[in-house]
């Protein structure tokens, strides 16, 4: 009755393996679409079976025994025998083709025996089984249903990129469906996006969606997306029982789980953004104890968690949105919420603390990419903390642990509403006011609020002076000499940054040491102060005793620019590299902006001006959305006369080509390009490109470089979006370039 819409990866995955394995189950959590999926498959394969496709609802069916039943009347068999199974066996005995089994995980164990029974007594009989968990059978192919890709959320801006996905064109087509007059604008595209990816891609979820554009905007409904399984309740009353509402698709889930499961479903829903097996031990409670690991194993089988193994080998767990708040409303019923929410915000609590040892040391990696990986968690255990009148000490602790994540990762202005928010509900005197307060003055200070940064430091100066608060002292040292460079003093700067190192070292806050010496070097890099090389190799031996990857890296950019200042370039170029091999490690780190631009200077001293240029360009791009002012103006008061001297050098032309060459690179391009093992692609000959690119590809690569989508490109040359995402393809692979913005650049240089 409906459009069949993306999966093609699945659809095609399924087919190989239907060709090399005797049982493929599609797995999935319910609405995932593994019914549809299946009919889609078995229509696709049909040809493969002269006996033909047939399908088998097993969802009707309510006891094991009437199984094999149903499915000899699937085929069309006479009901007329004690023993349905063996006649089955019997008439399937010289049969070629295919058996689709669908929604089979309420009766699991029935569904296993009788495909195992049949695959060992017919040769040429298949089955393609659905089930929200596989159904055990040995020599049993797996094919995990996921919900639809979906678009992507900046982290940083917040705005829902809007270039169609599969989920979005569902969303489209099934609100066309139910509303003939619905049309999509560039006023509700945004909106349209934000729901697919606040339901996940959960393609029954947005069938429901769309069904509410009948009688609401798309911002409307977007904004009652919160509250899930009440916005989604009512609509398709032809499908199912168990799918003609989300809430009843999740609850036939959660009727088939053991007691154990579903308490731990119920307290794995105050997680956000996926847990890992050592969260969900810390903050769920099943007894036994060891039972939680069975409990969790079973919640996979049945497809409410998904798992997967990241890059650096360990699982993570995930739950759709729908799933955790239905989970959630029920863990609220049963009057549990305040209890397993505690024990979440105070393990994500020790989560962050391990800053105080691991920032500075030779585990800031390891710290980074799991404060990283557990952004999400982080937020949801401060906004709880903080909204409970007797949790804001305990938010304030954790805001402030986070202040080099804050600082390093690009989210200075979430780190301070967070610290202004945890300061104003927690007043009392102790050490953590204190450091939270020489934290949010670091902030204010790098986002060039002086006024706010020096009142906090006020404050912060007179508590760990009461308190006798040494390493809150030590900062607020430190705060009073970045805030002196920010008023224009880099003499007294560095005269501070000098003291606060001292200080720093006295009491064994090596974090601190190692920041004092960093911006003592730069205020001395800025007043060509000889003392500049001594502290830059200071605090290349302070980082390199504690093993420091980001501090290592920052670092070396000290010694590599201080050799670049007295006229070694080669051994500029040699410790500038090893700073980007460093910050290389940390995904968002803003510093890697600064050692490309070191990169840029050495080789314009180096008289390599094209390369000083793509070197600029890269770190402009890697500074793009940074808030750190203060920081890059301190660069920017040596890096200026270096971009204006290649600028005049090359031209104005020849120098804006290099350095949008540079700009347009991914970050481990340019890490690659910086690293010298490997050229960026080079522009290519006009004619080389009227020799490779056909005349559509010169049309699509025009409306690329202008800036338009898939969809737009599709609906411009009155061509699929399909044949406009493959035209786009061989245009990159034709130029050798892996982005868009590759495109542009080059179409601009090269007219077509």
């Amino acid at each position: 009755m409906t459009s069949f819409v993306g999966r093609d990866r699945e659809v095609a995955a399924a087919r190989k393996l239907l060709s090399s394995t005797r049982l493929l189950t599609l797995t999935g959590p319910g609405g995932v679409g593994k019914t549809r999926l299946a009919r889609r498959v078995g229509d696709a394969v049909r040809r493969a079976f002269p006996d033909g496709v047939w399908l088998v609802e097993v969802a009707h069916v309510n006891e094991g025994e009437l199984v094999a039943l149903s499915v000899a009347q699937a085929l069309g068999l006479r009901d007329d025998t004690s023993a349905p199974l063996a006649s089955l066996t019997d008439y399937l005995g010289g049969k070629h083709l295919l058996l689709i089994l669908d929604n089979c995980e309420h009766l699991i164990d029935a569904c296993a025996a009788l495909v195992d029974r049949l695959i060992a007594s017919t040769p040429d009989v298949r089955v393609l089984a659905t089930s929200r968990e596989p159904l055990g059978v040995l020599g049993e192919q797996v094919l995990p249903v996921a919900p639809l890709p979906v678009p992507e959320r900046d982290e940083e801006s917040g705005t829902v990129d809007v270039t169609e996905t599969a989920a979005l064109r569902l969303l489209i087509d099934r609100a066309t469906a139910a509303n003939p007059e619905f049309r999509v604008t560039d006023a509700n595209l945004g909106a349209l996006a934000a729901i697919c990816l606040r339901l996940e891609g959960i393609p029954l979820a947005l069938e429901l969606a769309a069904l509410r554009l009948r009688a609401f905007t798309p911002a409307q409904v977007l904004d009652r997306l919160d509250d899930t399984m009440r916005l989604l309740t009512t609509g398709l009353r032809t499908a199912p029982e168990r799918q003609q509402t989300l809430e009843a698709a999740i609850r036939w889930s959660y009727d088939l789980c053991t007691q154990d499961e579903q308490h731990l479903w119920e307290q794995l829903a105050v997680f956000a953004g996926g847990f890992d097996l050592a969260a969900a031990e810390a903050v769920c409670v099943i007894d036994p104890p060891g039972a939680l690991v069975d409990a969790l194993t079973g919640l996979v089988d049945k497809s409410v968690l998904g798992h997967r193994a990241d890059s650096d080998g360990a699982g993570r767990y995930t739950m759709l949105e729908p799933l955790r708040q239905f989970a959630l409303a029920r863990l609220v019923a049963h009057g549990d919420e305040h209890a397993v929410r505690l024990r979440h915000r105070d393990h994500y609590y020790r989560v962050a603390r391990r800053s105080r040892t691991e920032y500075w040391g030779d585990a800031d990696v390891a710290w980074f990419r799991d404060v990283t990986r557990e952004h999400a968690n982080l937020r949801a255990a401060l906004r709880f903390a903080l909204a409970d009148p007797d949790g804001a000490h305990r938010g304030l602790q954790i805001a402030s642990e986070l202040r080099p994540f804050w600082e390093h990762y690009r989210f200075l202005l979430e780190g301070y509403r967070w610290l202004l928010d945890a300061l104003g509900k927690d007043l009392a005197h102790t050490t953590d006011r204190a450091r939270a307060l020489a934290a949010a003055s670091a902030i204010a200070a790098m986002l060039s609020d002086t006024v706010a940064a020096n009142e906090y430091l006020r404050e912060c100066v007179a508590i760990a002076t009461e308190l006798a608060a040494a390493e809150a002292l030590v900062e607020a040292t430190l705060l009073a000499a970045v805030l002196a460079f920010a008023e224009s003093d880099p003499v007294r700067a560095l005269e501070l940054a000098e003291d606060a190192a001292q200080q720093a070292r006295a009491c064994g806050h090596h974090g601190a040491e190692m920041e004092s010496l960093a911006f003592a070097y730069v205020c001395a890099m800025v007043l060509a102060d000889p003392r500049a090389g001594t502290l830059a190799e200071h605090f290349l031996a302070k980082s390199t005793e504690h093993g420091s990857h980001l501090l290592g890296g920052l670092a070396s950019w000290a010694v590599g620019t201080n050799h670049w200042r007295n006229g070694d370039e080669d051994k500029a170029i040699e410790e500038l590299r090893r700073a980007i091999e460093l910050l290389a490690l940390f995904d968002r780190c803003v510093w890697t902006a600064s050692a490309f631009d070191g990169l840029a200077w050495a080789a314009a001293a180096c008289g390599d001006h094209q390369r000083a240029a793509r070197l600029m360009g890269a770190a402009a791009t890697v500074r793009r959305g940074s808030t750190q002012r203060l920081a890059h103006a301190m660069t920017d008061a040596v890096g200026e006369k270096v971009r204006l001297q290649v600028h005049n050098t090359l031209g104005g032309t020849d120098f804006r080509a290099a350095f949008d060459a540079g700009a347009a690179l991914t970050l481990d391009e340019a890490v690659r390009y910086a690293l010298g093992t490997e050229q960026p692609p080079l522009p290519m000959s006009k004619s080389v490109a009227d020799d490779q690119l056909t005349r559509r590809e010169k049309d699509v690569a025009r409306l690329v470089a202008a800036g338009y989508s898939n969809k737009r490109i599709a609906a411009e040359l009155v061509i699929s979006i399909r044949t406009a995402e493959s035209h786009v393809d061989h245009i990159l692979t034709k130029l050798g370039f892996t982005s868009r913005a590759q495109v542009a650049a080059w179409v601009s240089k090269h007219p077509l």
